[in-house]
């Protein structure tokens, strides 16, 4: 008992002079030092949620500049809008899942109208139109732990997987190989409401060599993938120097279709609504199938801790058959043989990065066309045609303009026909920090010549200058500011469709992107 009663007492005088101690050496906490956290409610066990969020901006500054958006005062206005994205993956079973990504469909942020009239008030109450769809909605099994089977609207990124050939949400099937020595990934995917309208894909990957650290990290990795798409699409429409264009709404064709005496004329030019379009002698459309089209094509993947190298070639053969807006019996059809290349490489060394890049698609040569003969698709063509232009990411201001990743979609978007690109880009990882440098120089020329808005044949589209920061603001949110130079060429225009030499002074560009994502 005595014994006991002195081991209490020890213990007591210990504590004591612990905490006596403590208050001695006590510093109080400065503002900022505890955060109260909000206790999250847990919905349901069986569905995972995450999210992202983007807000980005971009101005484009020229002495020479397009028409003006809709709703913008000038065309180096501000265009800025955001993006809300939410998924939903149900865990109840461990081999099945449904899965729903749904996303904000609305209005550019500077088309907000708080005056609208009352009835258009029970759909933006808040003076913007937002509306939420489902930009993703598939079922996915993992019946075996190497293989994955999606079916439903889904993201697919096939061929290089560089926006070369295809990227896009599309309704279809998928089932890859997730580990193995060779790997494959094949689908299908609907493209419109015909029935024929199809993209149907195989693809192998081998591994000759795969080594990498417990983060996943490369050590020596060598792969190779092989590819083949079968690709069919009816009614589209053919816009300049034969690159698809945006089909025109039916309420537009009704109008146009419904002036008198002259349909698609006004005086002796055609109506702009058409302008971008590959025309007839009387104004009109063309639109055609793509018939018996395939891609085939190579990547090289090496990648060390110190260099990174890639490297594919594509070739695509196929039919077109083209006809007038009305005239759709009435088809003519040429053969497209085409052929796009790209080839990156990489060094790093402790935070730098130095970087090569070259990239080419073959083009046809314009000819001259005054009487709208169809001199320029009434031919068999050489050139090298992607499924969705503007998807390839190569610049920060030329392309980069139709991606469906978050951090993209700030830059013009071209198409990659007829374009041959040669780059050098540098990556600095600030010491110490979490700033991130990104910067690169290209040029960019055509493979062929095309006829300039002084009748002059050119190919010099112009030279890039791109800096981007990267640098985080939270937990989970990441800041991008993009400035960007452009000094173009006398074959440079703005888009695909427009006649190239009427800019001729140095862009400005500058974008801004916020993202969060948990």
């Amino acid at each position: 008992m005595i014994k006991r009663s002195i081991f209490l007492a020890i213990g007591w005088l210990l504590g004591t002079v612990s905490i006596l101690m403590a208050q001695t050496n006590f510093i109080p906490l400065e503002r900022g030092d505890a955060v109260e956290r909000e206790e999250r409610l847990l919905f349901s066990q069986g569905v995972q949620l995450s999210g992202d969020y983007r807000f980005r901006s971009n101005w484009i500054n020229s002495s020479q500049l397009p028409e003006s958006p809709v709703g913008a005062t000038s065309p180096s206005a501000f265009s800025y809008d955001q993006d809300i994205r939410f998924t939903l993956r149900s865990n109840v079973h461990r081999t099945v899942s449904i899965n729903l990504e749904l996303s904000t469909e609305q209005d550019a942020l500077y088309l907000s109208d708080l005056r609208s009239s009352r009835s258009d008030r029970v759909w933006d109450p808040e003076s913007q139109q937002v509306n939420i769809g489902a930009r993703q909605a598939f079922l996915e099994l993992n019946t075996h732990p190497r293989d994955r089977t999606r079916i439903g609207k889904q993201e697919i990124n096939i061929g290089d997987r560089r926006g070369k050939v295809f990227a896009g949400v599309v309704s279809g099937f998928t089932q890859l190989c997730t580990v193995g020595t060779w790997c494959y990934e094949f689908g299908a995917a609907k493209l419109s409401s015909r029935l024929s309208d199809w993209i149907y894909f195989l693809s192998l990957d081998y591994a000759f060599w795969n080594d990498r650290d417990s983060q996943g990290k490369a050590l020596d990795v060598f792969r190779t993938e092989i590819f083949r798409i079968k690709y069919t699409e009816s009614d589209i429409p053919l816009g300049r120097n034969n690159v698809p264009l945006k089909k025109l709404s039916s309420s537009t064709l009704s109008e146009l279709e419904g002036l008198t005496p002259e349909t698609f004329k006004s005086g002796n030019d055609c109506r702009s609504e058409v302008s971008d379009y590959a025309v007839n002698s009387d104004c009109k459309p063309v639109y055609y199938f793509s018939h018996e089209y395939e891609y085939w094509g190579i990547r090289l993947v090496y990648e060390t801790p110190s260099i990174e190298i890639y490297g594919d070639m594509i070739g695509s053969s196929g039919k077109r058959r083209h006809y007038v807006y009305d005239e759709s019996g009435y088809h003519h059809s040429s053969k497209v043989n085409g052929v796009a290349g790209e080839l990156e490489m990489s060094f790093i060394s402790g935070e730098h990065r130095y970087g090569l890049i070259a990239m080419m698609a073959r083009g046809d040569e314009e000819i001259q066309d005054p009487n709208k003969e169809g001199l320029n698709y009434k031919r068999d063509l050489s050139g090298f045609y992607e499924i969705m232009p503007g998807t390839y990411k190569g610049t920060q201001f030329y392309f980069n303009g139709g991606s469906t990743e978050l951090n993209s979609g700030t830059g013009l978007g071209h198409s990659i026909n007829n374009t041959s690109m040669i780059g050098l880009r540098y990556q600095y990882d600030v010491p110490d920090s979490e700033l991130l440098y990104r910067g690169g120089l290209y040029q960019l020329k055509r493979m062929k010549d095309v006829y300039n808005s002084f009748d002059i044949p050119s190919k010099d589209i112009g030279m890039e200058l791109d800096n981007t920061l990267s640098f985080p603001i939270a937990i989970h949110a990441v800041m991008e500011f993009d400035v960007n130079l452009f000094n173009p060429g006398t074959a440079f225009s703005f888009d695909d469709h427009d006649v190239p030499g009427n800019a001729t002074d140095l862009f400005f560009h500058a974008a801004a992107r916020l993202f969060y994502s948990f």
